[in-house]
């Protein structure tokens, strides 16, 4: 399992641009980053159904390294929280959509 997880960092992280739902790209910074906190509440609990609790504890710490050092230009910035935020859901939904085709 921890071999897939390391294959899955080879995967590109997708841009922000393409979000497919569109439901967090309106209103303030603020409110978009609550709709992508709950998000990623979702993708989250999605993933503890799918993985062992061990493999999901380092998953959620493989996924905010990556996401960190993918946005770290932003780092001063008011958008950061919600790029690692987007990232975080883009790349749950990645591992998702992974761990389906194993079943």
């Amino acid at each position: 399992m921890r071999s897939f997880l390391l294959l899955l960092l080879l995967i590109p992280l997708p841009a922000l641009a393409q979000e497919k739902e569109g439901h967090c790209k309106e209103g303030t910074i603020y409110t978009m980053r609550e709709c992508a906190f709950s998000k990623l509440v979702q993708s989250d609990k999605k993933l503890k159904q799918e993985l062992k609790s061990k493999t999901f504890e380092e998953w959620v710490g493989i996924r905010q390294t990556m996401c960190e050092e993918a946005y770290m230009q932003y780092k001063e910035g008011t958008i950061y929280p919600l790029m690692i935020l987007k990232c975080s859901v883009d790349m749950n939904k990645t591992l998702l959509q992974k761990t389906r085709g194993l079943n």
